[in-house]
């Protein structure tokens, strides 16, 4: 008998099918079956980080369409699988877990999740390594602390502790968490075969259960195009924007549908690459990633006038550049006229770097 374990937050970080009348009980799925299991008050606080999140993430419909917003809830999103995470493992190893478990004291629990929840990362990973002194042999507490690395961007430090967990549980056993957020910090050191083969295991174990995860296929699509796979990639984008439609995410779609149209302008379908642009800058009234993009293609394509008009509602009309009276003035897209963030951060492609760039060069001419 094998068991997957999909915590509760992280079904909503894929945006999974959920398996019960509530999104915050946790489930253990093992063979086809699901478990709930009630921890008291650790779980309660776990649960009630998870409802609230789940709130937030369902209706994020203010500032629709802001990449922005998107990449911190994307963050957001892989980080709280941490806060459920102590409720949720080795549920089908006879007495493993209730032994385990009571080698460490709630209190203790609670403190480190607590921290994790204030975003003191430091006093959190002090908190779990006090954790691992005390109970060395629970895999449950290497997979939370790599998640608090990744936080704090020690991305070697969070795979050991994820591989560390994965060689101390049991054979049958696996965390989609564990491997959502391993490939994460793969990603963090650009290793992105070994990103790749950590979301597809995720979204294949994902499928067997019946769960959609469009957060992992966006991260994967973004793996598959920082390796010049512009067509996987562009599979990826579209297989996520669809779930995210059946999940009405607008938010989710708009992030997809984007990302897909920036793969079809590095592949050459130009014409659809702009036709869905403009779809999604109707969706996103707020979003500056589709102009600035669209800008960068009319003016390769020699349409200066339709080009600028694009880039100055981005940069004029949507982002005045002052948040509030007598503050500073901000420019929101800076980010735009720095290829190296483009390239790096948001991972436009090849194609789009050098359409901004050329745009940039010129209008500053």
């Amino acid at each position: 008998m094998s068991c997957i374990n999909s915590t509760p937050n992280m079904k909503a970080a894929m945006g999974a099918t959920r398996f019960s009348s509530s999104p915050c009980e946790p489930q253990q799925f093992c063979n086809g079956s699901h478990s709930n299991q009630k921890r008291g008050s650790v779980q309660q606080i776990a649960r009630s980080t998870f409802r609230s999140f789940r709130c937030h993430a369902s209706s994020h419909s203010k500032n629709v369409g802001s990449y922005r917003n998107l990449q911190l809830q994307r963050r957001d999103l892989f980080r709280n699988v941490l806060i459920s995470g102590l409720v949720s493992s080795f549920v089908n190893v006879a007495g493993a877990k209730e032994t385990r478990e009571t080698l460490v004291s709630e209190e203790l629990q609670l403190e480190a999740i607590q921290a994790y929840r204030s975003r003191n990362l430091a006093k959190s990973e002090y908190l779990f390594n006090k954790i691992i002194d005390i109970d060395p042999e629970n895999p449950v507490w290497y997979e939370r602390r790599g998640q608090v690395k990744v936080d704090l961007k020690d991305f070697e430090g969070a795979i050991e502790d994820f591989n560390t967990a994965q060689k101390l549980s049991p054979s049958n056993y696996i965390s989609l968490g564990l491997l959502a957020n391993r490939g994460l910090a793969y990603e963090g050191l650009a290793r992105w075969d070994a990103a790749i083969k950590d979301y597809t295991t995720s979204i294949e174990l994902g499928e067997s259960i019946g769960a959609q995860e469009p957060y992992i296929l966006n991260s994967r699509g973004n793996c598959y195009s920082s390796v010049g796979d512009y067509s996987s990639a562009l599979a990826d984008f579209e297989s996520s924007a669809e779930v995210f439609a059946g999940l009405k995410n607008i938010s989710g779609v708009i992030y997809a549908r984007a990302n897909a149209a920036l793969m079809q302008a590095q592949l050459g379908d130009e014409d659809e690459a702009i036709r869905a642009l403009k779809t999604v800058s109707r969706r996103g009234p707020a979003n500056i990633d589709s102009r600035a993009a669209l800008a960068a293609i009319y003016w390769s394509r020699g349409e200066e006038d339709v080009a600028e008009g694009y880039w100055n509602v981005a940069c004029v009309s949507i982002n005045s550049g002052q948040v509030m009276e007598n503050g500073p003035i901000l420019d929101g897209c800076a980010n735009y006229r720095d290829m190296d963030w483009l390239r790096r951060i948001r991972r436009w492609p090849p194609v789009m770097v050098e359409r901004m760039e050329a745009f940039l060069k010129l209008q500053s001419s």
